[in-house]
């Protein structure tokens, strides 16, 4: 965790070096780009994190949810950094009573550049309530509106990155940072990788007695470790309609190697598996709105999905995932101190760095 942040805190310091006014390379009849000036903005997020449990044909599979929490914030994005800071919103996230409560580090930082896209993501969740099925089907007492279990836990840890071929044409950020207008249509194939690992435990079998039969015995865990490795491709494409009206829909899949462990429960202690096997990587990328040279307007959604392709362990699904809301004011000014922060950071630089443009935020 101390490497990950040292990461996001160093990685933009080098690149801000050779940041520049101007378009920074893009096209000019498709991508216009503000990084050099003021973005503001202001924001509603939620970001999610769900864990699938597949059943026996002709069953219901298993899914466990945490309580999400639904924010409001401010940020602003300038140069080579991005700051968003948000808060629970009074009076729409008062529903403990329904799903019971949950406990959560959830961070995940978009590092977006002119020539890659990068996920990186940490999160741990205790306390899931479970979506699928009803307190008659799993047999639990009914402390809550929806099946709760305060003793399931999960915690992850991933990043996956692809490079955007056209990046002259194209700009992720003007959909998804705000700091760049896509003008015109174009798109690009993107390539890449994906690296994660992802553990989950309860007190006792994740899989609720009364349901047992629908379920292999393989997915009767008590706990389960898995990691995840491989490259992944995909295609990206902004549709924009008079200039200003856009739609932004990215999709990539990849197939890598996969190491699992679990735990299950036994009469007499506990039986361990141990495998290693493919597994697959999925992430969609869609955003929507309006974006222009001042104003931006518009909905992001982004979501990893994982999954394992071993026999006893193919049903194993979990996904993470951010839904945003943004009204965004671009300001023709600029920060006197930060710009003189970069200007002695770039005297500094003895080697020429690649101008990129990364940006961080929640």
């Amino acid at each position: 965790m101390r490497t990950l942040l040292l990461l996001l805190l160093w990685w933009p310091l080098p690149l801000m070096a050779q940041r520049s006014s101007g378009n920074n390379g893009f096209d000019t009849a498709y991508v216009r780009d503000f990084s050099h000036i003021l973005t503001a903005r202001i924001y509603s997020s939620t970001k999610d994190n769900s864990l699938r449990l597949g059943a026996l044909p002709g069953n219901t599979n298993l899914a466990y949810l945490p309580n999400n929490r639904i924010n409001l914030g401010v940020g602003a994005s300038y140069h080579a950094l991005t700051l968003n800071i948000g808060f629970p919103i009074p009076g729409i996230n008062d529903d403990d009573a329904i799903r019971g409560p949950t406990r959560y580090l959830d961070a995940q930082a978009n590092i977006l550049t002119k020539r890659t896209a990068t996920n990186l993501f940490l999160q741990g969740f205790s306390g899931y309530y479970v979506n699928s099925h009803d307190h008659a089907a799993v047999n639990w007492p009914t402390t809550y509106e929806r099946p709760y279990r305060p003793d399931v836990r999960q915690f992850n840890a991933g990043a996956s990155i692809v490079r955007i071929v056209n990046s002259d044409r194209f700009s992720y950020r003007a959909s998804f940072n705000q700091d760049a207008w896509q003008r015109r249509s174009a798109g690009s194939w993107l390539v890449g990788g994906y690296a994660t690992w992802f553990t989950m435990r309860g007190d006792s079998s994740l899989v609720p007695t009364a349901i047992r039969d629908s379920f292999t015995a393989a997915m009767h865990m008590e706990r389960g470790t898995f990691t995840d490795l491989g490259p992944m491709g995909g295609y990206v494409h902004t549709l924009v309609v008079h200039e200003h009206f856009f739609l932004t829909l990215s999709t990539v899949c990849g197939v890598g190697i996969s190491t699992q462990r679990m735990v299950q429960p036994q009469v007499e202690g506990r039986k361990v598996h141990g495998r290693v096997g493919p597994g697959w990587h999925a992430q969609v990328r869609a955003g929507a709105g309006y974006n222009g040279a001042k104003y931006y307007a518009g909905i992001s959604y982004n979501q990893e999905r994982i999954g394992y392709l071993l026999p006893e362990q193919r049903g194993v699904q979990w996904t993470v995932s951010n839904l945003r809301f943004n009204l965004v004011r671009r300001f023709d000014m600029r920060i006197p101190f930060m710009d003189r922060g970069i200007r002695w950071f770039s005297r500094k630089v003895k080697e020429p760095v690649e101008e990129v443009l990364p940006t961080i935020g929640g």
